[in-house]
């Protein structure tokens, strides 16, 4: 999906909350912040994973995850869904790696595939493609 530059603007504000979700494995949530996430392109954010635990074991072993970008003051927020990809070399890690104040041990990839309104009046609605 197509991601609107006025999402693309959002998202990348370093004012606004951006929160992982995976899926741990007995199929309990796993939540967490991933401050480094970012606009990769049209279609994807990215994040670099430094830590290398939980969020990463889960997101190697299903790939299906959310991130959530929040303004909390403003009461304005969005959850971006779709696959990841992990990359631990090559073009795409090198182009983040490039962005970050430090090498992280991958850098993930996710490939929107919905995209979720969390503000107030719309919460739960999916933002129409464009």
């Amino acid at each position: 999906m197509k991601i609107p530059q006025r999402l693309k603007d959002f998202v990348s504000r370093r004012d606004v909350a951006k929160v992982l979700a995976t899926v741990n494995s007995d199929g309990s949530p796993n939540v967490g912040p991933k401050a480094s996430t970012q606009v990769f392109d049209d279609e994807s954010l990215v994040y670099g994973e430094f830590v290398g635990k939980r969020h990463f074991e889960n997101v190697q072993r299903e790939q299906r995850i959310s991130i959530a970008v929040m303004d909390w003051e403003k009461r304005e927020g969005y959850r971006f869904v779709g696959q990841a990809e992990v990359h631990k070399s090559g073009p795409t890690y090198e182009n983040v790696v490039a962005r970050l104040p430090g090498p992280p041990r991958a850098v993930v990839r996710l490939l929107v595939e919905r995209i979720d309104i969390l503000s107030p009046k719309q919460a739960g609605e999916t933002l129409p493609p464009e």
